[in-house]
């Protein structure tokens, strides 16, 4: 009995140790700290709570998880403690500790960023992560010196990564603003045998030349910029938080919308959005606008121009107003056959924001009027629209066609003849050029652009 005794005391100690450790690792691990988000999107408190509970019985990775909920939602400081808590317990993260250095830099610790940045030096790159790799933190560790008014640590850092198109032209910037434009130009030239097409290495080449007193070539980089679209890109920050954005909440029910669009099919479409507009109730989030233009675009696939017009009308409670809207409107009208009313708010976004699309309708509407003046004006309004669009991505060819529609079209169109001007002039066919100068000033007399060109053809 005695003995029996002793191994019931003795099973009671150890239940007991065994359950004072399990409390003490559970009072002992941290706790995740949630922002209140009810009034912005009640659905993602939901889902924050439940990553929380996951990240305080988990590890790192759960912890990592949590923080990029946060950030998806720009709430970098709650972010930051998740990111710092999952460094802590997996020193080998580069995902954790490249997230860490990216939340103390959009807090505005860059020296404190920077610190933690350098030790991914040391560290594995994940692929699905763009600041783990050393070409992005190493931009990182630069822009950061830049903020802080250090420009030869800056241009260190953007050193150490050469050959990376951003990191080269924000040291090829640093050296004209430190009068080293030899070198600089060095560096844009390099760059532009890679992309011929780019605009900030073009716009670098045209003031590195104007300052080295080079002005037929500057001019000639000047004429280049203004036909170069491909812009190297400077901030990755959108890059690295848009796939965190949309996994929760109203973000990722209208992503799961969007994998949906292929599908073709209205009413599914229709059911799908009205579910998402449920979910934001009466909160003006910035989801609000899209998603009642998504409804609206669907609405007017779906030929329903009343329930278009209460849509539109939800838009305007919100205050909201703009282009896209007032051509929905227009829309409305074209459904219900009101082709005057339709033509008033049209006319309106051509005003505003005008598009090859809008012309194109409007010069139906005036087709089917017999209007043959106002459908050539603006069947030239397309041509130049085109022209324009062609002339900038540097195929002159098609450009050249286009606008030769749009004087045909539209002869008393000044902007047309200043777009005809340049494409001659650009092809060195210096007479036409000069005509079209010429008849673009007789038309209008203060172009600008169009005066400094013809001087300096005449010179």
């Amino acid at each position: 009995m005695i003995q029996i005794i002793r191994m019931l005391v003795i099973l009671l100690v150890v239940e007991t140790g065994y359950c004072g450790y399990l409390v003490a690792k559970r009072m002992s691990r941290p706790l995740a700290v949630l922002p209140n988000a009810e009034s912005t999107d009640s659905l993602i408190m939901e889902e924050y709570r439940e990553l929380a509970r996951e990240a305080e019985t988990g590890y790192a990775p759960e912890w990592i998880r949590l923080g990029q909920a946060f950030l998806g939602q720009g709430m970098y400081a709650y972010a930051e403690n998740c990111f710092a808590e999952a460094a802590r317990q997996d020193p080998e993260s580069a995902v954790a500790q490249s997230s860490y250095a990216f939340c103390l830099e959009r807090t505005g610790r860059m020296a404190e960023s920077t610190r933690e940045y350098e030790k991914l030096k040391d560290m594995q790159a994940d692929t699905s992560v763009p600041f783990t790799s050393p070409k992005h933190y190493l931009y990182a560790i630069g822009r950061n010196y830049l903020r802080q008014e250090k420009p030869d640590e800056a241009e260190q850092a953007f050193l150490q990564n050469t050959d990376f198109q951003p990191a080269d032209f924000q040291r090829a910037k640093l050296l004209l603003r430190s009068g080293r434009t030899e070198e600089a130009l060095l560096i844009v030239e390099r760059n532009l045998k890679e992309s011929p097409n780019s605009l900030y290495f073009g716009f670098l080449k045209y003031l590195a030349l104007e300052e080295l007193g080079r002005d037929f070539e500057a001019k000639q980089a000047a004429d280049q910029v203004e036909r170069a679209m491909y812009v190297v890109p400077l901030n990755f920050n959108t890059e690295f938080i848009m796939p965190y954005s949309k996994r929760l909440g109203v973000s990722k029910a209208i992503e799961d919308y969007n994998q949906m669009l292929d599908r073709d099919d209205m009413d599914h479409l229709a059911k799908k959005l009205d579910e998402v507009f449920e979910l934001m109730g009466d909160r003006r989030t910035p989801q609000v606008k899209a998603t009642i233009m998504r409804m609206i675009e669907v609405e007017f696939q779906r030929k329903n121009p009343e329930r278009m017009l209460l849509l539109l009308n939800k838009l305007n409670e919100f205050g909201i107003e703009e282009p896209d809207s007032i051509q929905f409107k227009g829309g409305v009208y074209l459904l219900k056959g009101d082709l005057k009313t339709a033509e008033e708010y049209l006319l309106r976004v051509a005003e505003m924001s005008p598009t090859i699309e809008i012309h194109e309708t409007l010069a139906n509407i005036y087709n089917e009027q017999n209007d043959t003046e106002k459908r050539d004006y603006h069947q030239g309004k397309m041509a130049l629209l085109a022209a324009m669009m062609s002339f900038r991505n540097d195929n002159l060819v098609v450009a050249e066609e286009a606008i030769q529609q749009s004087v045909d079209k539209n002869p008393n169109d000044a902007q047309a003849w200043f777009y005809f001007a340049e494409i001659k002039r650009i092809q060195k066919d210096r007479q036409a050029a000069r005509e079209a100068y010429e008849k673009c000033l007789k038309l209008n007399p203060n172009h600008g652009r169009a005066i400094d060109e013809l001087k300096l053809l005449t010179q």
